[in-house]
């Protein structure tokens, strides 16, 4: 087999290079088209002996989603279906497999000691004393829909790729002709002559007939539909509701504090100022000058010529600095110095200038937020039970209302309401579940039917039954009068715009210079300065709207295009050719992106011979099976 071949060619630590790398690539571009039969109706595919279940695949699933909804806003299941969204969570999810598949077969671990590690210097865990916070740990995870145990299999599957990234990076490189060209092409800028033809203000357009405002509602009715509303009946299992009604005991509470104290614990921490030499005998002869009583802050004017705030390092707590530099530090007291430290910068002096004690907190300090922690897992406990079993009473026919009642619970009634989760009234539905796949499913579920009960990101759990829909409609003139006639006024005034602007166009491709015809206009020609294929914000000085045609145009070439304000013309001044690459900052930027995007292109081709030891099958209906339960 292939992957046998590549085995014996580069060995084992290669192997494990090339595989663990994977990790993050592969659920960008997957794995390919994969079908296959599979058993169990439950499982969406099939790694080997391992199997990914419909379950499995829908926490992945909505994770993706919130993402995608983070960059591009809200979109419903179908859209992301159509934006490849399901291929590329399961092909991510496969590629994970098997990774962990040959991780397993080679032998390669990341230890429980590192993993700790590594979560508590992870910023996102860390209190506004900057130490490991175990509560704002669970918080963070719940938050993001991860159970602790999800969340340590993925970081050390993360670990695997960091401690051996750098090693097939190393090794690839960009072809320099073709970085040179891509350089080049990002880099070309071109100035033009701008002409700006602004439409007058809306008070300056005529005044539409009630005919041609209905004229142009008719034909533009879908830019003025009233929304669709619709009433439900919601039952909502909210963890933070229910954590109200729970009071752990006080020895649970107590046990919870002595388990937290060392992430609790204010360490000591010191003012520190700092005299940093490049040679060593530089260091001694400063030391020497320190010993004889001498102000920290003169010998270091005089040694480094540094100021008094410029030695200055703040306050720091032990794990802040190198081992070497921490103990020494750390063994000072209050006014005294170290000798001279060397590390990989140089030659250290530190003084402490103040000492703050470190300090545990007490019990009563932090019993109210450790209650109300453990509480709302309680909650979090409590309300799988009762999901359970309102699973189990729908399950035998019940309806909604019996599901609540079973589990003690109340149904809600909620007047119509729009995507935007507001009243006809204009007004905020309150105390909706707080997860974007609650809209998602009132307005993707059937008058009529009910939803499946779905677990929100926060830990709680929703389902809803549509008890009514109205449609969206075409609204009448009088409903949308206003808004018809601003609409009709701005179209107007741009036909005015445009066609002015097409008139300097053609003055212009007949020879006309831009100041003549500006000056004709009364208006003016804006020069700036030269942009590129990707201006932005202040730097697009032509109008974003014709740069690109700009980019097609030869010298003195004529091009117009919209404006947010009407429109323009623009002719074609000068192109300017970037510079030499050599020694340039952005084209050494340039050249590792592309040796990334390289490394990849091989990593994708090693996934095709990672396939032939792994069999992998997609269950096609499965899939189809998971998405037909979302619409009901």
């Amino acid at each position: 087999m292939l992957l046998e071949s590549m085995k014996k060619g580069v060995g084992k630590i290669v192997m494990w290079v090339l595989g663990v790398l994977l990790i993050a690539s592969f659920a960008v571009w997957g794995i390919g088209d994969m079908t296959g039969s599979i058993s169990n109706p439950d499982g969406v595919a099939k790694v080997a002996d391992t199997r990914i279940t419909q379950r499995e695949f829908q926490e992945q699933f909505r994770r993706e989603m919130n993402r995608i909804r983070e960059r591009i806003g809200d979109i419903d299941i179908q859209q992301a279906r159509s934006l490849g969204l399901v291929e590329s969570t399961l092909n991510g999810m496969i590629s994970r497999r098997l990774l962990a598949q040959q991780a397993s077969d080679l032998g390669l671990l990341i230890g429980d000691e590192q993993i700790r590690a590594k979560i508590q210097a992870e910023a996102a865990f860390r209190n506004e004393l900057g130490q490991f916070d175990r509560a704002l740990f669970q918080s963070v995870l719940a938050n993001s829909g991860l159970s602790e145990g999800a969340y340590v299999a993925s970081l050390r599957q993360d670990m695997q790729q960091d401690y051996l990234a750098a090693a097939i990076s190393s090794g690839v490189s960009a072809p320099l002709p073709l970085a040179e060209a891509v350089f080049r092409f990002r880099n070309e800028r071109r100035s033009a002559e701008v002409i700006r033809v602004p439409r007058t203000s809306v008070d300056a357009a005529p005044k539409p007939t009630d005919a041609q405002l209905a004229t142009y509602l008719e034909e533009n009715a879908d830019a003025f539909m009233a929304a669709e509303y619709r009433s439900v009946t919601l039952l909502y299992l909210n963890p933070d509701e229910v954590a109200k009604e729970l009071s752990p005991a006080p020895e649970r509470v107590r046990e919870e504090y002595e388990y937290r104290l060392s992430s609790l614990s204010v360490p000591e921490r010191r003012q520190i100022e700092q005299i940093l030499l490049k040679d060593e005998d530089a260091a001694k002869k400063t030391h020497a000058a320190l010993s004889e009583g001498r102000s920290f802050v003169a010998v270091a004017q005089e040694a480094v010529g540094k100021s008094a705030d410029e030695i200055k390092l703040g306050v720091v707590a032990k794990t802040d600095l190198l081992p070497d530099l921490a103990d020494a530090t750390f063994a000072l007291s209050q006014g005294g110095f170290t000798a001279p430290i060397r590390s990989p910068l140089g030659w250290h002096i530190i003084r402490v200038a103040e000492i703050q004690p470190g300090r545990q907190p007490e019990l009563k300090e932090v019993e109210k937020d450790i209650a109300a922690e453990l509480a709302r897992e309680l909650a979090l406990d409590d309300l799988v039970k009762r999901a359970n079993r309102i699973e189990d009473t729908l399950a035998g026919g019940g309806s909604i209302e019996e599901a609540a009642l079973d589990v003690g619970v109340r149904v809600r009634k909620i007047e119509p309401m729009d995507p935007a989760a507001k009243l006809q009234a204009g007004t905020p539905v309150a105390d909706l579940p707080k997860d974007p796949t609650f809209i998602e499913t009132v307005f993707a579920t059937d008058k009529g039917a009910t939803s499946r009960l779905i677990e929100t990101t926060g830990g709680g759990y929703f389902m809803v039954r549509v008890d009514d829909v109205i449609a969206s409609a075409k609204r009448s003139l009088d409903q949308v009068r206003d808004a018809v006639e601003n609409a009709w006024k701005i179209d107007q005034l741009d036909a005015v715009a445009k066609k002015a602007a097409e008139e300097i166009r053609d003055a212009a491709k007949s020879g006309k210079a831009m100041t003549q015809i500006a000056t004709e206009r009364r208006l003016v020609v804006d020069t700036g300065k030269p942009v590129s294929r990707f201006a932005t914000g202040e730097e697009a000085t032509v109008p974003r709207a014709l740069i690109a045609d700009l980019f097609k145009a030869e010298k003195g070439g004529i091009v117009m295009g919209p404006t947010a304000e009407g429109y323009a013309v623009a002719r074609l001044a000068e192109i300017i050719a970037a510079g030499e690459p050599s020694g340039d900052a952005d084209y050494e930027r340039l050249k590792d992106t592309l040796a990334s995007a390289f490394a990849t292109d091989l990593l994708q081709q090693y996934t095709q011979a990672l396939r032939q030891e792994y069999p992998v099958s997609i269950s096609g209906a499965a899939l189809e099976a998971f998405f037909a339960s979302q619409q009901r």
